[in-house]
C-alpha cells in the first residue's frame, strides 16, 4: 500500500495502511460480519498474510472498520472483506474505505477494481456500475466456483473503470 501515514482523515476517523498488528482486529471484524451472511469466510492466517493488501479505519486508536484490494488479474482488482464495526455505522467510514482503496487502485494502475456487496449504493455513489456477475471471470475462477452461494448469488457485482487507457478518462470516482 501507499507510504501515507494516513488516506483518509476527520476528527475522529483515519484510514490507513494495515499492518501486523491489526490482523487480529481485522479478523475480529470479518467473523463478526461472516456469521451475518455479509462476508465470505476467511481464515486468520490468510488475513495475516495478506495485511498488507488492507486498509483500516481507526477512532482513538481502535480499529473500527477495514477493506482489502486484492489483485485478480493484471487488469483487476476486488475490494473485499470491506466492514465497518457495528457501533461505528453510519459515519461514512464505509465511503471512505472504499473512496481510499479507489486512489490506491489508482496508485497501483489498475484498469478496473470490483467488488461484490448486498448494499451497491456506496460504490454506485462513487461511480461503480451494476453489472452481471458473467462480466467478472476473473472473480468467478478465483472465487465464485468453491462458494457455497455460486450460480444462487444474492450480491450484486459493482466494477468501477480506473484508467481507459492515456487519451480516456480516468474514472469518475469522487473523493470525500
Amino acid at each position: 500500500m501507499t507510504d501515507h501515514l494516513a488516506l483518509f482523515s476527520t476528527s475522529q476517523i483515519s484510514i490507513r495502511p494495515a499492518n501486523q498488528p491489526d490482523a487480529a482486529a481485522i479478523n475480529k471484524l470479518v467473523i463478526a460480519n461472516v456469521g451475518l451472511g455479509h462476508l465470505l469466510p476467511r481464515s486468520a492466517d490468510n488475513i495475516k498474510r495478506n495485511v498488507a493488501r488492507f486498509l483500516v479505519a481507526t477512532r482513538s486508536g481502535s480499529v473500527v472498520g477495514c477493506g482489502e484490494l486484492a489483485r485478480l488479474s493484471s487488469t483487476l482488482s476486488e475490494v473485499r472483506s470491506l466492514v465497518v464495526a457495528f457501533d461505528a455505522r453510519g459515519d461514512g467510514i464505509g465511503t471512505g474505505i472504499i473512496a481510499s482503496l479507489i486512489a490506491e487502485g489508482r496508485r497501483q494502475n489498475v484498469p478496473r477494481l470490483c467488488a461484490f456487496t448486498h448494499v451497491p449504493h456506496p460504490f454506485v455513489a462513487l461511480g461503480f456500475s451494476i453489472v452481471p456477475h458473467t462480466w467478472l471471470p476473473e472473480k468467478i475462477m478465483t472465487d465464485c466456483q468453491e462458494c457455497e452461494w455460486f450460480r444462487r448469488c444474492e450480491q450484486y457485482a459493482v466494477v468501477i473503470e480506473l484508467n481507459w487507457g492515456r487519451s480516456g478518462p480516468r474514472g469518475n470516482a469522487r473523493t470525500i
